[in-house]
């Protein structure tokens, strides 16, 4: 873990242009990180032998591969447009393969919990068709952005995942803010699907697919993840409070904000402003709260000298 933090800072510093290097040298630190991740995800899933997850494999490389193509373009065309679609449409495919996963699945046991008969549907063919349509929908988004049939695959895509999402029964987890973020932040890849068609027929600004679905469902999803990991991991509750919902929330109003562009909204800012004060506020309430949980010790264990001297105490 400690190489892949120093492979991707390396990166973020090489980026910034903060050791003067050219664009090669430049592309090369910053692509280590992908490499790392992708070298070890390929080694836990042949030392355990769980073949079946090798297909998380496949987005993770190509991934990598999208981070070298954004390098390439930027240095040969001075743009990046299909680097950048690509890696957040890889992002995206992600989403839909593990959210697909984790949602209706959480959901069910909470529900299971309460009593409820009425459960989320389990992962079938149609689960399969909307990953195939999501993939058309962001390939043609990828290579034909602003054509006809973008705006058809992307239509398909947001009617199969907008009812995909509906057989989770995320309306009945009101109760449980930290299980309905999830319900929302994936309910963001339908809603960017729609963004993209509209784009596509020009009806709406060219990027706006991408900012639904690069803060919205991304930015909204890892947020929601990293709460609830954190809060399993550390021995904590499974319960959001008012600061972590009042992240999510900031964070989804950054995607909102962000859509707006260059228009002025509030209290003199435009949507590209707005947007990255709400999205900097909603990492900052994150890393406040759950900071402190990852430094301590889990919760319900004892520290070893605090355990000693109870030991000695008893004794």
């Amino acid at each position: 873990l400690v190489v892949l933090l120093s492979f991707w800072i390396a990166g973020r510093v090489a980026v910034a242009g903060l050791t003067g290097q050219g664009p090669f040298v430049v592309a090369l630190i910053d692509q280590l990180f992908l490499l790392a991740v992708t070298v070890m995800i390929a080694r836990e899933i042949v030392a355990g032998r769980n073949w079946r997850n090798l297909k998380v494999l496949v987005p993770v490389t190509m991934l990598w591969l999208a981070n070298i193509l954004f390098h390439a373009e930027a240095a040969m065309l001075g743009t990046a447009d299909h680097g950048r679609r690509l890696g957040i449409a890889l992002l995206i495919f992600l989403v839909m393969l593990i959210g697909g996963r984790i949602v209706p699945s959480f959901t069910r046991n909470w529900l299971v919990q309460r009593g409820e008969t009425r459960l989320p549907v389990g992962f079938s063919r149609f689960d399969a068709l909307c990953l195939a349509a999501g993939a058309a929908g962001l390939i043609a988004w990828v290579v034909a952005p602003y054509t006809m049939i973008c705006a058809v695959f992307g239509t398909t895509a947001a009617v199969l995942h907008l009812v995909r999402v509906a057989r989770w029964r995320g309306a009945g987890t009101w109760r449980s803010p930290l299980l309905l973020m999830l319900h929302v932040a994936y309910l963001m890849v339908p809603l960017g699907f729609a963004v993209v068609a509209l784009a596509a027929l020009g009806l709406v600004a060219p990027a706006s697919g991408a900012h639904v679905l690069g803060i919205g469902a991304v930015g909204g999803m890892t947020v929601a993840v990293m709460m609830r990991a954190t809060m399993g991991h550390t021995g904590r509750p499974l319960e959001a409070g008012r600061v972590l919902s009042g992240a999510f929330v900031l964070m989804i109003a950054a995607a909102a904000a962000r859509v707006a562009g260059p228009a002025p909204v509030v209290a003199g800012l435009d949507g590209i402003d707005l947007s990255a004060f709400l999205w900097t506020c909603a990492f900052a309430l994150l890393v406040a709260r759950i900071g402190p949980w990852l430094l301590r010790p889990k919760a319900g264990r004892k520290a070893p000298r605090a355990a000693a001297r109870v030991t000695l105490h008893n004794q």
